[in-house]
């Protein structure tokens, strides 16, 4: 145990009674623990990122533990999950039929639609099964502009009120999706959203015909910076006034980000891949009704998926509870029943998918010059070219050991590979190339620094003709572009691209190759991360590691004492500090019977007023 620790620990036990938040957390009326666009990465990133070291066990704690203080505080507390959950790791494989228990483990109020959920037919059928996920949220699904095809029966629910047991105030929540249009036609349709806004429903659910509210959550899988928000909101403010409050939940560009909507409504986003628990507070239409600004009232905090820090935020001893031990161990054991945790090989270095093209360290750089030309059978690079949308490449592929799972987080879609046609000319081609570039990939995520959506696997010389090869996610777009400049070139119909499948292999199946051929020992000097280490078990020990039962990465702040002393001098200062519990203890227990719980004036916002936050998720 480190010093900061221990002196923790005395002040606890000192004031057993006083039981509040720290700093980085504001109890309102309505306050929402948030996870958005987690794509399966439910085990967090413990084995190669101990700075974030928490996994679905660990949020399932810091959830519960800051339940019990808000029902001290008499605050209500919900919990929100805003789609894409598929799409990320070795436990994201369509269907999904190991990942779903392990949501529906955590105590959800409300889950959203995302695009990556419904994309795949297979898993579309799956969560729509008689008894299946959708069903399992009891209403708490939501479909606001998802219907089933050929019908309009919403795919879950439209919207849903949530009642708060404190403030009995009723929040009316809905869950939107921006306009995808890649969901299977044959099961689902997603209507756009400038249509569902304009449906009888919405209009009788904001005018009180199906019940009075008193604040709406907006959970939309969209960016913040969506138009569609600003529509979404004026269509509220239309029906139901200008100072009923608003919060939108957002997410699928993978940021994270705040702001400002108006005087009553703010908009809200955590991050990706659980690099953040997000946490919401907001007003209901009492404490603001009689208010022109209200912006004060709607507060908001990016938590860290670091043990320690989601500790330190609660201000408690210990974040561990059993039922978050006991989902940390259920997706361990699923993970192992898998298979996914099969070494595969060992990377030498670590691949950034988040850097220069050219940069040695490059994923993409990898991948289009060794992985694509050594995996595709027949490969000419002076004759083929490869062209990828940069959605397809999801995840770091970090030095050391490297387990099936991290392939699958790389490249986990499983797509098969197509030879569009053998005798492209070099004008027809660049042509392609150049209005790709201007498109925009749907899976590709959010904002980047360095990467388009497109890239070539090679340049492409004036006269040549070239093979053209794609991925089965791109395979419609660009078959289409290559035909429409075909057309331009002939002025005829064009019929002649006829796609060809790469027999044998997925997009994910030639990185494992390539690693197990060309990776198969670790070189020298490359330490291999032994598996347990790092993630959590829902606290991995009291404050400081961050680690499981055996694991070998410390947590943020390392497991060595914060002060550098000798033994005898800790041993001392322990004795000492122990002697100031006991004594502080007795204080404590007289505090207690005459003081409940902690005052509100304890629980301090972060969000400055008026201030607008967009800070990209660290990657």
């Amino acid at each position: 145990m480190t010093m900061r620790s221990l002196l923790k620990l005395a002040l606890w036990t000192a004031i057993p009674c006083v039981r509040g938040l720290a700093t980085d957390l504001y109890l309102g009326d309505f306050n929402i623990v948030v996870l958005t666009d987690v794509h399966g990465w439910v085990t967090g990133h413990g084995r190669h990122e101990p700075d974030r070291d928490a996994d679905y066990g660990d949020v399932l704690s810091y959830y519960l533990q800051l339940k019990d203080i808000a029902d001290d505080d008499e605050k209500d507390l919900f919990f929100v999950m805003n789609g894409d959950f598929m799409d990320g790791t070795g436990l994201s494989e369509h269907p999904p039929t190991a990942l779903l228990p392990i949501l529906e483990k955590m105590p959800f109020d409300l889950v959203n639609v995302g695009n990556h959920d419904i994309a795949n037919s297979d898993t579309v059928k799956h969560i729509m099964a008689p008894g299946g996920f959708v069903q399992w949220w009891e209403g708490g699904y939501l479909t606001s502009n998802v219907v089933k095809a050929g019908t309009n029966t919403p795919l879950g629910s439209r919207y849903k009120m949530l009642y708060g047991q404190y403030s009995e105030a009723t929040l009316l929540a809905f869950g939107f999706i921006y306009d995808f249009q890649g969901a299977p036609q044959d099961l689902l349709t997603v209507q756009p959203v400038v249509e569902a806004i304009e449906s009888d429903w919405f209009t009788q659910v904001l005018d009180g015909t199906h019940g009075d509210y008193d604040a709406i959550l907006v959970m939309a899988h969209m960016g913040i910076d969506d138009d569609l928000i600003q529509i979404i909101l004026n269509k509220i403010r239309d029906e139901a006034g200008p100072r009923i409050p608003v919060q939108f939940i957002t997410g699928h560009t993978h940021v994270r980000a705040s702001e400002t909507k108006d005087t009553h409504s703010s908009a809200y986003q955590a991050g990706q891949y659980l690099d953040t628990i997000g946490f919401v507070s907001f007003p209901e239409w009492d404490t603001v009704t009689a208010e022109s600004d209200a912006r004060s009232e709607f507060r908001h905090s990016f938590v860290n998926p670091n043990i320690e820090d989601m500790t330190d935020t609660l201000d408690v001893p210990n974040m561990s509870t059993s039922a978050g031990r006991d989902l940390s161990s259920f997706i361990k054991a699923t993970e192992a029943s898998m298979g996914i945790l099969d070494y595969i090989g060992c990377a030498p270095i670590t691949y950034r998918t988040e850097v220069a093209t050219d940069d040695a360290n490059s994923l993409w750089r990898l991948y289009l010059e060794q992985v694509i030309p050594s995996q595709i059978p027949g490969w000419d690079p002076a004759k083929d070219l490869f062209l990828a949308g940069t959605g397809s490449l999801r995840y770091d592929l970090f030095s050391g050991q490297v387990l099936k799972t991290d392939v699958l987080s790389v490249a986990p879609f499983r797509e098969y590979i197509y030879k569009l046609r053998d005798d492209v000319p070099s004008n027809i081609l660049t042509n392609v190339f150049k209005n790709m570039k201007g498109m925009d990939d749907w899976y590709h995520r959010g904002d980047s620094e360095f990467l388009p959506d497109y890239l070539l696997s090679g340049d492409i010389v004036d006269g040549n003709t070239y093979s053209l090869y794609t991925t089965e996610m791109y395979l419609n777009v660009v078959t289409e572009t290559l035909e429409s400049e075909l057309y331009a070139l002939t002025f005829e119909d064009v019929d002649s691209v006829t796609p060809v499948k790469v027999s044998g292999i997925t997009s994910s199946d030639i990185w494992e190759n390539f690693i197990t051929k060309h990776w198969s020992v670790c070189p020298d000097g490359i330490d291999v991360i032994a598996d347990g280490g790092g993630g959590g078990g829902s606290g991995g020990g009291t404050l400081g590691g961050g680690g499981g039962d055996t694991g070998n990465n410390a947590g943020v702040r390392g497991n060595t004492d914060e002060y550098p002393i000798g033994k005898g001098a800790a041993i001392g200062i322990s004795i000492t500090v122990l002697v100031i519990i006991l004594g502080f203890s007795v204080y404590g227990i007289v505090l207690c019977r005459k003081k409940k719980k902690a005052p509100a004036s304890m629980v301090q916002a972060t969000q400055r007023d008026g201030v607008n936050v967009k800070i990209p998720a660290v990657i």
